[in-house]
């Protein structure tokens, strides 16, 4: 089994935003109600999906992104806290499937529908057609499974220049696309035939999908005492702290501290590509700077995007970017967030295209209920912005810093002392809240 060649080509968002358009102040089960076909979240197989109207099958993947989108936020959060718990394998199993839902996400924002081995794109045309191949001798037979379909999907959309282009299009910071900020640099120099290394220079490693896959298998079907993963402590801790770094969020976007880094990453890639140096402080990045919108230069300074000044990334960023076989669990969750921060701009800007609006309070019926279980705020006093979660964050982070100061020595260490924030700290979903409804 395999995907056609050229279907992926075909996808299209136009019919995609008029579903979404479609579940502005409704509740969840209003999006695709009882008596739907994808009233549970899945669609039939191909035996049965020919006979479901289009406009159903859209809507399914519609809803899906979003809720790909969160539950992908809340799989990040479950591996964070175990990451706290010094369960590095359970990191591991959960980051990855963080990473899925990620990419899962990703892909119901193209128009690419994937359900259970019934897996096609729609079309401009508003038509639902199939992706990938099915065991010989059987047309309508199962196609391939969920995870090996996602990644491959991703790294052939990834490769195609009109495909890829949607990426550098969809993901906004402070309201302006990465497309628009490299024509500012280089105006009238295509940045799709590149797009595949700037998505990974944004920090989106399509390519490692399966690796993980194989990681994650090892940590939830092989015995974990044979498999050791090395202690947590205090590498673990320092993860957290510098998740909250990165993920706190501004005035001017929910993102503003990590986007100026993998900004940063991109222009740098591109300057690489087109000049074949790193002379970054007379090249294009500098001599157009005045170029960018004012929001982004508000963000990041000349010196700032031509690497004189905060030379070093984050260590986040530098675990997302590390190799280590078999990969750790934090190296798997620093590249969850990654996606998922992709995952939410492809999200947001959908909703947004579609007439959604996210600051409005057009999402409340379906994140408020969300909100509430886990325990963000109660049913009758749901918060009037989602933002606000941060200052729980914020002042648990007290406690947490206080607790790895000194540098606990082992996870015993920091159980024992009093003050840790917990479970505030590694309740990341807190993030999916905010930022979808920013």
């Amino acid at each position: 089994m395999s995907i056609i060649p050229g279907v992926l080509n075909t996808a299209d968002r136009g019919h995609l935003l008029g579903a979404l358009a479609s579940f502005a102040n409704k509740v969840p089960d209003q999006w695709c109600p009882t008596g739907h076909p994808a009233s549970d979240g899945q669609l039939p197989d191909w035996r049965t999906l020919p006979s479901v109207p289009a406009a159903q099958a859209i809507e399914a993947v519609a809803a899906a992104g979003p809720n790909h989108c969160i539950d992908g936020w809340s799989y990040a959060s479950r591996a964070l806290s175990a990451v706290l718990a010094g369960d590095g394998h359970a990191a591991r199993h959960l980051a990855y499937y963080a990473q899925l839902r990620a990419g899962l996400s990703i892909l119901s924002n193209l128009g690419v529908g994937i359900f259970n081995r019934t897996n096609f794109v729609v079309t401009a045309a508003g038509a639902i057609v199939r992706l990938d191949t099915s065991a010989p001798r059987r047309p309508n037979g199962p196609g391939m499974g969920t995870h090996d379909i996602v990644w491959e999907a991703l790294k052939e959309w990834a490769l195609g220049a009109h495909t890829s282009r949607t990426f550098l299009e969809l993901v906004k910071i402070r309201g302006t696309s990465l497309k628009e900020c490299l024509d500012a640099i280089w105006p009238g120099i295509p940045a799709t035939g590149a797009a595949t290394t700037l998505i990974e220079a944004w920090g989106v490693d399509l390519r490692r999908g399966k690796d993980e896959h194989k990681h994650r298998n090892i940590s939830s079907y092989s015995p974990q005492a044979m498999n050791p993963l090395g202690a947590i402590a205090p590498d673990g801790l320092r993860f957290v702290q510098g998740f909250w770094n990165l993920f706190e969020p501004t005035s001017g976007s929910s993102f503003d501290n990590l986007d100026r880094f993998l900004l940063r990453s991109l222009l740098l890639k591109q300057h690489r590509t087109i000049s074949n140096n790193q002379d970054y402080a007379n090249g294009a990045i500098a001599s157009r700077y005045h170029e960018l919108p004012a929001a982004i230069r508000g963000l990041a300074s000349v010196e700032f995007l031509t690497n004189a000044q905060q030379p070093r990334n984050p260590e986040l960023l530098q675990r997302a970017n590390t190799r280590t076989q078999p990969a750790q669990a934090t190296e798997m969750l620093a590249r969850a967030f990654l996606l998922l921060r992709a995952a939410t701009a492809f999200t947001h800007t959908s909703l947004v295209e579609a007439g959604v609006s996210c600051a409005g309070g057009d999402l409340r019926p379906w994140i408020d209920p969300w909100a509430e279980a886990r325990g963000f705020w109660s049913p009758a006093n749901p918060l009037a912005d989602p933002i606000d979660l941060w200052a729980d964050v914020e002042l648990a982070m007290i406690d947490f810093l206080d607790s790895i100061d000194p540098e606990p020595t082992s996870m015993n260490d920091w159980m024992v002392r009093s003050a840790k924030g917990l479970p505030t700290v590694y309740e990341a979903e807190r993030v999916g809240v905010w930022s979808l409804c920013a």
